[in-house]
């Protein structure tokens, strides 16, 4: 089973308020679900949205070339002084991102991460997103 994209980041969202934006993108960087949070102002300029989302997707098609040496990824996390990134895969080519408020570090990304894909795998909500 896997959960519908739109409601599995309102799921994130509902993880916690420093959850800045939660979006799915597909294999090409299109973002096909999800976004900012409503009523949260993106940092970068509109006009920096679709290079955003091409070099993530750079990015992770080149790790990828990776894989046969290390294994798979299981997130990537980028920290910076005003938010903080992750991403990581959603089965075999969409991709989720989530950005947050340079308070929520890494133990609450990776919770957060492991919370999403119980929910995308089983569509089993746990208790502490059902708010």
């Amino acid at each position: 089973m896997n959960y519908p994209l739109d409601k599995l980041c309102i799921q994130v969202f509902k993880f916690d308020r420093l959850i800045r934006y939660a979006g799915v993108l597909d294999e090409t960087g299109r973002l096909i679900a999800g976004g900012m949070r409503k009523g949260i102002a993106s940092l970068e300029p509109a006009s920096e949205g679709l290079r955003l989302m091409a070099n993530l997707t750079i990015q992770i098609g080149t790790d990828k070339t990776w894989d046969r040496y290390f294994g798979g990824i299981q997130y990537t996390f980028v920290k910076r002084v005003e938010v903080n990134m992750l991403t990581f895969y959603l089965g075999e080519k969409n991709v989720m991102m989530i950005s947050a408020e340079s308070g929520f570090g890494l133990e609450n990304m990776a919770l957060l991460r492991d919370t999403v894909m119980t929910i995308y795998r089983t569509g089993i909500v746990p208790e502490r997103v059902r708010k």
